[in-house]
């Protein structure tokens, strides 16, 4: 049956909660009942520990129902969360094959994924750790399980303490079930590749005292390859024959190893990864609850999650600054260096008439910057070789890991109405990461240096002999453990009463310790790898916490003022390694009339630096980014820089991926941020089941903790002088290159956000079925990072940068038409991310895209149903951004997909 017509009421709690479905929270009376007898009842609604009418929440929710989970045909939670405009892209997810490591975590706002607090059931869940990261992976929630979740953006770290910053996402579990059901789902790309299914198996019963359901599923994602997409590319100077980078000029080893050819030619290493990573994944869930007596009842949930997931890279690149240093003379061929001292003896053949021509186009500069300079041999004017020995294999990473929840606990009521509630909860994580095809630069110099009996010369590409001796497989492993004990108090405090009804009250207690641990490969530790040394991350904290709430039904039901309702929330936390920290929060909801309501709330939070933040060792990354002293005009569009003396004109950088130093740093400060939040919901009643929601937020964090816009710091050192900025930059003394950007978090002062979020609903009645219309939008105003140390300012509205980094355009929507007929559906869904432009100082025009996804179900009797659909329908592909093959993870890399599910129950 299509769903009945909302009254007036439920209309407006789907505008004020984003609802798609409200019947699991609304219970109304019969038809015949007069509109004054209508009731709602009261819930517990993220944002808040006192259950209340979902009408009087202070903070904007969006609600999305099993049914909307169900008709989405997602594998993971973070597929659908993306949909969401609220929803930022700097979480990790599918598309990061380069560094993802096989997890998503959720970002609201663009604010970080650990400014977003994930909850199950209203309590925290354990993080899983990748290298220098941690956060809740969405993966290891099974998605059958799952009876809505509610999207909160506003802060709430004075009701759920730190982290929840930029909001909270609670994943609410179905907690009872009576019988078995099972769900498949299966699809693949238009190109035939990222197959992936779901095999979901539930059941549970109900007795007098109790109840219980389990869930086990079996999920898989195959991986989609980059030389499958036409689009997809990723260049590279590091060549399999090499590049040689002198101060006589740049050149490239022909397939022949002999023969050089002028300037270095760029490598598509794209051919050898992957677009997005595997997944395979095995979860196993149960939770129950048993009556002790009438008013104590016990409860308990339990979870297993394994998950194997995938990457595949190109071959290893080797440079100076990565530890591959040569002697031209013993390492070389003869036809090599009889090649390059030709090229050597005609740079000084030509020196004079070049540095004359120089000067006449510089009038007045210091002779000193003239880049032609005398070159004493070719083999001292020899600065590198820039090489990726594909012939020894791809390097694949595959990270296996396990993840424990148990958690159990007791709740109850008293006769005078208050309710009572204690728990307790384990997490764990751990997990195993192995990367074949790593090279071994100490055994590499041992050879170079000929103490081994393997050949020294290096005849263009390495021989199979040297790279055998010095590959090998490399192993790291991680374990994050999460123990939490809280207690809390709710009712109505009946000695103080308001026209609108007796104050409500809620207090508690919790104690949470985290631990992490990160253990890399010995390689990695002393620093053999051809990646930077980094030593292991260990690390621990607690605290302890007492909050309190209270709300105010001031007035209800009076004149120009169907209600006025205030909420007060306070949280003292006390951390082991940052001491004691107050927060609250003040919330405000007035009706002056019941189609027409307003809410507001200002709170503040506070986020001590988590574990990886503080404690990962530095990790190197090959970041697809812009030397502004390079001076082809096709790389660098601005032009070289004004502070490029230290490399001179005509100075090439070798290759658009720049070594930076990512991780963590043990001398972060804890965050504090203020948000604002203000708001509308009117359901007009001249319109029938119309419902608009409009919020405005804002939100600044003091003393912010991020990774520095690397781009923004190159531009500010070489373009603008800054030299505080060129302090994060290290550069070869002998080539030029940049050998190190330093990337690592810190402080950088302040960042500020603003925006709008519009949410409207439309339903149409008809005698064949009802068409339901709904669109969200999120405009974004301001998005600026102020680094205080080097007084700069990052304004990032309208801006689309590199790889996990994020999209801050200023509009994203999503728009969605259903029609529901007597026993079937189907949809369209509309998802849109505005056009903007690159942070270079050349900026880059990036286009905007549409993704239409086609979804429809049949009921085919009370237990069967069947559906289907179809994403990305018209094959939207991403755009390079660089013209070398960097692409924004916020887009989508699979192309069409189509997808088929059945559920049965018995």
């Amino acid at each position: 049956m299509y769903p009945m017509k909302k009254s007036l009421l439920s209309i407006a709690v789907n505008g004020a909660l984003g609802l798609t479905t409200v019947a699991t929270i609304i219970s109304s009376i019969p038809a015949m009942a007069q509109e004054n007898t209508t009731q709602v009842e009261e819930i517990l609604v993220t944002g808040s520990r006192i259950a209340r009418d979902p009408l009087s929440t202070t903070g904007p929710i969006t609600l999305l129902s099993a049914e909307d989970i169900s008709r989405s045909g997602v594998g993971t939670i973070d597929e659908l969360l993306n949909q969401l405009p609220s929803m930022g892209t700097t979480g990790i997810g599918g598309n990061d094959n380069n560094g993802g490591q096989g997890v998503a975590f959720a970002d609201l706002r663009n604010l970080g994924t650990e400014r977003t607090l994930v909850l199950v059931n209203g309590r925290r869940y354990v993080s899983s750790a990748a290298s220098n990261v941690s956060g809740v992976d969405l993966n290891n929630i099974p998605v059958d399980m799952i009876e809505r979740i509610e999207v909160l953006t506003d802060g709430a770290s004075a009701v759920y303490g730190a982290d929840a910053v930029a909001g909270v996402i609670n994943i609410v579990m179905k907690d009872s079930f009576e019988g078995v059901r099972i769900s498949a789902r299966a699809g693949a790309t238009g190109e035939g590749d990222g197959e992936n299914g779901d095999l979901s198996i539930t059941f549970g019963g109900e007795g007098e005292r109790g109840q219980f359901i389990a869930n086990i599923s079996h999920s898989q994602r195959n991986e989609i390859a980059m030389k499958d997409r036409d689009w997809a590319h990723v260049l590279s100077s590091r060549t399999p024959n090499g590049n040689i980078s002198t101060k006589y000029g740049q050149f490239t080893v022909g397939a022949d190893g002999a023969s050089l050819t002028d300037d270095h030619t760029l490598y598509d290493i794209g051919q050898y990864m992957w677009l997005s990573g595997a997944m395979e994944r095995t979860s196993a869930s149960f939770s129950g609850t048993f009556s002790i007596t009438d008013s104590v009842e016990a409860f308990g949930e339990a979870s297993y999650t394994r998950k194997t997931t995938n990457q595949q890279m190109a071959a290893q690149p080797m440079a100076t600054d990565s530890g591959f240093k040569i002697n031209p003379i013993v390492n070389l061929s003869d036809e090599l260096q009889n090649q390059l001292e030709g090229k050597w003896q005609k740079y000084q053949d030509d020196l004079p008439q070049n540095q004359e021509k120089w000067r006449a186009e510089n009038p007045g500069k210091d002779d000193s910057l003239n880049p032609y300079k005398p070159v004493d041999s070719w083999n001292g004017g020899f600065n590198d070789l820039l090489i990726r020995p594909v012939a020894g294999g791809t390097r694949d990473s595959e990270q296996t890991t396990d993840t424990y929840r148990f958690l159990g606990g007791l709740r109850g009521d008293f006769k005078n109405g208050w309710n009572w509630e204690a728990f307790a909860s384990y997490g764990r994580n751990e997990g195993e990461d192995i990367s074949t095809n790593n090279y071994n630069k100490a055994k590499l110099k041992e050879v170079l240096e000929g103490k081994t009996d393997i050949d020294p010369v290096i005849h263009g590409s390495l021989s199979p002999e040297l790279i055998e001796y010095f590959r090998y497989t490399d192993r790291a492993d991680n374990i994050y453990t999460l123990s939490n004990v809280g207690a809390s108090l709710t009712g109505d405090i009946d000695a103080i009463t308001f026209q609108g009804g007796a104050l409500g009250f809620a207090a508690g207690m919790e104690y949470r310790r985290e631990a992490g641990r990160y253990n890399p490969s010995e390689e990695t530790r002393k620093g053999d790898t051809f990646g930077n040394q980094q030593d292991g991350t260990g690390g621990s904290y607690t605290v302890t916490e007492a909050f309190a709430e209270f709300n105010l039904p001031i007035l209800e039901g009076a004149r120009f003022a169907e209600e006025l309702a205030v909420d007060v929330a306070m949280r003292y936390s006390d951390f082991d390694n940052f001491g004691g920290q107050s927060t609250g929060k003040l919330g405000l909801v007035y009706a002056p009339i019941e189609t027409l309501r307003f809410r507001a709330s200002l709170s503040n939070s506070y986020r001590a630096p988590g574990i990886y933040e503080l404690y990962s060792g530095s990790v190197q990354s090959y970041e697809p980014l812009i030397d502004p002293c390079d001076t082809r005009a096709d790389i660098n569009k601005a032009g070289q820089g004004v502070n490029c003396a230290i490399v001179g004109t005509g100075f090439k950088h070798d290759t658009t991926q720049i070594p930076t130093n990512i991780g963590g740093n043990d001398k972060l400060t804890p965050e504090e941020a203020t948000t604002l939040t203000t708001g509308l919901v009117w359901t007009p009643a001249f319109v029938d089941d119309l419902s608009i929601t409009l919020d405005y937020f804002d939100i600044q964090i003091d003393n912010a903790i991020d990774q520095p816009n690397l781009q923004g710091l190159l531009d500010d050192c070489y373009r603008k002088g800054i030299a505080a900025s060129c302090e994060f930059v290290t550069r070869n003394s002998d080539s030029g290159q940049v050998s190190r950007l330093e990337g690592a978090l810190e402080n950088l002062g302040r960042v500020d956000t603003r925006g709008i979020d519009v949410d409207l609903v439309q339903n149409f009645d008809f005698d064949a079925g009802r068409l339901a219309l709904r669109l969200q939008a999120t405009r974004m105003l301001e998005y600026t990072i102020y680094n205080e140390e080097a007084n700069t300012e990052d304004n990032r509205l309208g801006k689309v940068l590199t790889s996990s980094n994020g999209i801050y355009t200023k509009w994203r929507g999503l728009a969605s038409t259903t029609w529901y007929g007597n026993n079937w559906d189907v949809g369209i869904d509309v998802k849109y991310l505005d056009g903007g432009e690159t942070s270079a100082e050349e900026p880059v025009a990036v286009h905007s895209r549409t993704y239409l996804n086609l979804k429809g179900g049949w009921d085919v009797s009370e237990e069967l149903r069947l559906s289907a659909g179809i994403d990305n329908l018209t094959d939207q592909e991403p755009q390079d951004l660089n013209g070398n093959g960097s692409f924004a993870s916020a887009y989508d890399f699979r192309g069409r997909y189509a997808w088929a599910g059945v559920n049965y129950q018995f």
